[in-house]
């Protein structure tokens, strides 16, 4: 008879230990970070454009800010811009949490592996993907690098392959993603309708059961699949890849009762007793500040504890300055009485050229072999992939001038001094002994691009998905 008593006080302490465990775990999930990274392209100039990615990237903003995520949020992004949305995501990740990253638009499956297509990707043919588009296994990797405590990757992206002859298309499974749930708008090898209404119905119905209480992820996925399966007679089924070990609430559960529902014992049993402490600690309320450019500094200039998203702070008074060198600062109070998430956008300064010469001590431009070559701080910083530089000198506005270009392996060449070190000619005041991408592909090796060694005066050739300096020319005047 000892015996079994002893066995039922081991289960019943075993069984208190559970519920305080999960209790905890409740408590950490409500404090720590959530942040998102929310995409939406339609205006494609090499694909098809599309209907409600931003209808549905809204949505989505809308819905995770109401679950607490303080969320980051692009429409219609270049590979540039989603490059360094991700990069700036993947850095606020580091300091734990869970992060989640949404896309709707185009995603294209290229031999087995999945690329994220930019507005201004150019794909002439599937050969072009790998280098225009943003690569999956890239995303997954910087998430899994930040090592916080969860990662949700939502992709509303199946939509038909561009470069078959059929309807076909979808993206491929996901592997190597140890860590993170990752849920496609449709099966790996399916297309998703880009849908009739305002919204595509696997957002919609994902946004809906997004609110349901105590619903672990696996739970909330089941019920969007059964419903996507309903709404489409079966043609589309929402995918997910779970490799995750820790719990996820998009709502979380009602703490008092530690996730679990009462069973009539308990109910029964809490009625006979009563308690009532008085506490004269103020309330604590979490504030979250979405300051446009990302990167713009946020700061309480009254207390001394430095400011990060979703800090929790007592009821009051706050002096909120947010700046940004460039930028015109903004400074205000914010009465702090409930949960906040604020939008702050910072106003870009308008600064002549002889005011920006002044500040940093170099030129923008220089005029060598009938070239106008980019000398600018970026010269000397930026570091892109082949199809980035490509990019970015396409886009960029120096000095007057918008038809920049990344040059060729001869023209960087031409501006070589092999008697210097770096090698680059002294008209050059923003130069680094390393390695300039040119525009020029290696013939025998499509996966491969010419760079020139600004050290040594000579050239190579590497894969285009490395990152290498970026110095952009355009024709001399």
């Amino acid at each position: 008879m000892r015996v079994i008593l002893n066995l039922f006080l081991m289960m019943l302490l075993c069984t208190v230990s559970l519920h305080a465990q999960r209790g905890l775990k409740l408590k950490q999930m409500k404090e720590e970070q959530r942040i998102a990274l929310v995409i939406g392209n339609v205006n494609y100039q090499s694909l098809s454009k599309l209907k409600n990615p931003i209808n549905d990237a809204r949505a989505m903003k809308n819905a995770l800010k109401k679950r607490g995520f303080s969320v980051m949020y692009k429409e219609n992004a270049s590979k540039r811009e989603m490059k360094k949305l991700i990069k700036e995501f993947t850095y606020k990740l580091k300091r734990g949490g869970v992060g989640l990253y949404y896309f709707a638009g185009h995603g294209i499956n290229v031999n087995g592996q999945n690329y994220l297509v930019s507005i201004n990707s150019d794909l002439a043919s599937k050969e072009d993907v790998e280098y225009e588009a943003y690569a999956l296994n890239r995303i997954t990797k910087k998430m899994q690098e930040a090592k916080n405590r969860l990662n949700i990757v939502i992709l509303d992206a199946c939509r038909n392959d561009p470069f078959s002859r059929s309807a076909g298309g979808g993206l491929a499974p996901v592997g190597n993603a140890k860590g993170i749930f990752v849920a496609y708008a449709t099966e790996a090898g399916d297309v998703a309708a880009d849908g009739s209404g305002k919204n595509g119905v696997f957002t919609k119905r994902l946004i809906e059961h997004m609110n349901e209480k105590g619903a672990t992820i696996e739970r909330v996925f089941k019920n969007v699949r059964t419903d996507v399966q309903t709404d489409t007679n079966g043609r589309q089924s929402p995918g997910v890849y779970n490799q995750i070990t820790g719990d996820f609430y998009f709502t979380l559960p009602n703490t008092n009762t530690n996730g679990y529902k009462k069973t009539k014992q308990q109910v029964k049993s809490t009625k006979k007793s009563s308690f009532n402490f008085g506490d004269n600690a103020p309330s604590t309320f979490s504030l979250t500040i979405n300051q446009t450019p990302s990167d713009a500094r946020v700061s309480i200039t009254n207390i001394s504890p430095r400011y990060y998203d979703g800090m929790a702070l007592e009821a009051g008074s706050y002096n909120i300055k947010v700046s940004k060198t460039g930028y015109y600062s903004k400074t205000g109070k914010v009465d702090l009485q409930s949960d906040l998430n604020i939008e702050i956008s910072l106003k870009k300064k308008l600064v002549s050229r002889k005011v920006v010469e002044k500040k940093t001590g170099t030129k923008d431009v220089v005029v060598l072999n009938g070239l106008m070559w980019q000398d600018n701080r970026d010269a000397k910083t930026l570091r892109e992939d082949w199809g980035g530089a490509k990019d970015y000198c396409s886009n960029l506005k120096l000095a007057g001038y918008s038809d920049w270009y990344l040059p060729s392996k001869d023209e960087l060449k031409s501006i070589v001094d092999k008697s210097r070190t770096p090698s680059i000619k002294n008209e050059f005041t923003n130069a680094t002994s390393s390695f300039y991408w040119s525009s020029s592909s290696y013939v025998s090796n499509s996966k491969r691009a010419w760079f020139v060694n600004f050290k040594l005066g000579t050239s190579y050739s590497y894969n285009k998905t490395d990152e290498f300096y970026v110095r952009c020319a355009r024709a001399g005047q």
